[in-house]
């Protein structure tokens, strides 16, 4: 039933977690629930942070976060603020945004992205 059939599906779509794809970054890991070569004009995640993101610009895409559980800190163009669960943060194209603690977020991305998406601002 998580088959993804394209772009023009009008079937109503459930993904399970077992049907999801795993990543490990440092400081993150999550999985992908429609990644961006799915053919859907959107890709959906879940981000499990036991660390920090490094910080980035939007690039194309406007990135969309929603904090499911735990504490922390997102800096939004040059501007911190303490997350709480149910707190949103909206990264428009050419913003910039960072994070950093022990949380779970939502990811959604118009349209869906892909690393050319993201400038990594963070000197190496």
């Amino acid at each position: 039933m998580g088959e993804l059939e394209g772009p023009q599906t009008t079937v109503p779509l459930k993904i399970s977690a077992s049907d999801t794809r795993h990543f490990d970054r440092e400081g993150f890991s999550g999985n992908h629930y429609v990644e961006a070569n799915s053919g859907r004009p959107f890709s959906a995640l879940t981000v499990d942070v036991h660390g920090r993101h490094p910080r980035q610009r939007m690039v194309g895409a406007t990135r969309t976060y929603l904090v499911l559980e735990g504490t922390g800190t997102f800096t939004v163009n040059g501007t911190a603020s303490e997350i709480k669960p149910g707190d949103m943060f909206i990264i428009p194209d050419g913003g910039e945004y960072e994070y950093q603690g022990t949380m779970r977020l939502f990811e959604f991305n118009v349209p869906s992205t892909t690393s050319t998406n993201v400038v990594n601002l963070d000197p190496e």
